[in-house]
């Protein structure tokens, strides 16, 4: 993953500065730089809580040319967009998107959000390489400043950790635990008419639940000890309960 830079093009409210910090610390993100923005007061800090070292080692800058100085990608926030492919300034992507689009890359990327009133010019716009748009429902399209950022910042922070591999239970696990599982509806005496189905039923279920090989091996042992409690019962014996 690469470094991401947050700009805050001139913030109107304190507190929203610091709920964006807040928001950082909360994703692992430390780099924080404001264009022009308000008087922070006792706000930013206040709503920062343990993102507050962030406010205090962040940049701020009158020019917008050092607030992007270094930055390898700009990426800007709206929520203004269009779907007219002519015009392509505000042609944007979604935060996942843009994740998985960069989570292999390196250097450094500043993630731009605008004013909390209007936005990013189309000038500051013209000057990103990609535009992101969080999708929202109609009656209320634009987020909070601070409530974009976290979108943004959890999505990439997402995309980095990525999905928690697992040893998934093979070709040979598989058809074990559909014979157990015809084993054990012989055992309940299930109705004659209704096995074909039912195990073809199981065998799909397996098959779309991805098992890994731990959750096979628990499984089978439940239908195994479910016939063996079945039979044990039959022949009048008490099963042992496990350790």
């Amino acid at each position: 993953m690469p470094e991401i830079v947050v700009v805050l093009v001139e913030p109107l409210i304190a507190g929203n500065i610091g709920s964006v910090a807040r928001s950082m610390s909360n994703f692992g993100l430390s780099e924080l730089r404001l264009y022009k923005p308000c008087d922070l007061g006792d706000d930013a800090y206040r709503f920062a809580k343990h993102g507050r070292f962030i406010l205090e080692n962040m940049k701020i800058t009158d020019s917008l040319d050092e607030a992007f100085e270094g930055l390898d990608l700009l990426v800007g926030t709206s929520g203004a967009k269009t779907d007219s492919q002519k015009k392509f300034l505000r042609q944007p992507i979604t935060p996942r998107a843009f994740a998985e689009h960069v989570k292999d890359k390196d250097g450094k990327i500043g993630l731009v959000f605008g004013r909390e009133d209007q936005g990013l010019s189309n000038d500051e716009l013209a000057r990103c390489d990609i535009m992101v748009n969080i999708p929202t429902h109609e009656i209320n399209p634009i987020m909070n400043l601070s409530q974009a950022a976290t979108v943004m910042f959890y999505e990439l922070f997402s995309a980095d950790k990525g999905p928690m591999t697992k040893l998934l239970a093979g070709e040979f696990e598989k058809e074990t635990l559909n014979d157990i599982f015809a084993e054990m509806l012989e055992e309940i005496n299930y109705s004659e008419h209704k096995k074909p189905k039912t195990k073809i039923m199981f065998r799909k279920i397996i098959a779309r639940a991805d098992l890994s090989e731990w959750e096979f091996h628990t499984l089978a042992g439940v239908y195994s000890r479910a016939i063996k409690s079945v039979r044990w019962e039959r022949e009048g014996k008490e099963i042992k309960k496990d350790d």
